[in-house]
């Protein structure tokens, strides 16, 4: 299982707050945190509402490799300050870097894949159209399609496209949780992408989230979900990925199982 982690990101107020006031040691602590947990790529977010985004992101950036190596996905609204994130990973050094994201919403893509083409970049592709996101598993597989063959054409190797179904909440629609699991089929069937998600989105408005957000990414990884975007530091979360992991055969002789189970980390 692939963990995109994503606890550095400004819309949080507490990472808000450190950005703004240059607290250095609060995000080194934070991304070292997420490594330490298992994170194979650290989400950077620096929109801050009133900040200078393209100031805060390279700050971000900046003080984050100080302390890692582990890759880095830039995360932004801001064409600008995705253009100037990738530049920043890549003069200092860094491996090139993730992008999130581009969608199938022409603005996006006008703005987006000029930079994939550029760079080369990993992106992630969310299954979102002009007209939002489409109620139908076949409708998002349709952008699904239209992204893969946009990045492609853009010199992209397919399996650096990371395709998002994109998940609802429940509590709002009975249906959601289904229809990104049959647009995630469609794509495991159908796309030589491969397959992410900010899951937890399917537990909001409800009680006990934490057990329907790992229950959820249970259900996504019988079905081959690649890699998810999440809290590495929840526990209860990384058990539950140990234990998939374990299923699926990903853990050879259940090493990791093993050894997480020996230090107390699957209680």
């Amino acid at each position: 299982m692939f963990l995109m982690g994503e606890s550095i990101n400004g819309t949080r107020k507490q990472v808000g707050d450190a950005i703004q006031e240059r607290d250095a040691e609060f995000i080194k602590a934070l991304a070292l945190e997420q490594v330490e947990a298992g994170a194979a790529v650290l989400d950077v977010n620096g929109g801050v509402a009133g900040g200078n985004e393209v100031d805060d992101l390279t700050w971000l950036i900046d003080t984050v490799m100080g302390v890692t190596d582990t890759r880095l996905m830039v995360d932004s609204a801001s064409p600008q300050a995705l253009d100037v994130g990738v530049r920043a990973v890549i003069d200092k050094g860094g491996k090139v870097p993730f992008i999130n994201s581009i969608s199938g919403e022409q603005p996006r893509i006008d703005a987006v894949l000029p930079l994939v083409e550029k760079y080369k970049c990993p992106v992630v592709g969310l299954c979102l159209s002009d007209a939002g996101i489409p109620p139908t598993a076949e409708d998002r597989f349709a952008v699904a399609k239209q992204l893969h063959d946009l990045c492609t054409d853009a010199g992209l190797p397919p399996a650096d496209l990371w395709i998002d179904p994109l998940v609802l909440a429940v509590s709002a629609d009975p249906c959601a949780a289904q229809v990104s699991m049959d647009t995630l089929k469609l794509i495991k069937e159908r796309l030589p992408v491969r397959t992410t998600g900010g899951l937890s989105n399917v537990s909001f408005g409800l009680p006990n989230r934490p057990l329907l957000n790992r229950t959820f990414v249970a259900m996504c990884a019988g079905l081959g979900i690649d890699g998810v975007i999440v809290d590495v530091r929840n526990k209860q979360m990384m058990a539950t990925v140990k234990s998939i992991e374990a299923l699926r055969g990903e853990d050879n002789f259940c090493g990791a199982y093993l050894k997480a189970h020996r230090a107390g980390a699957l209680e």
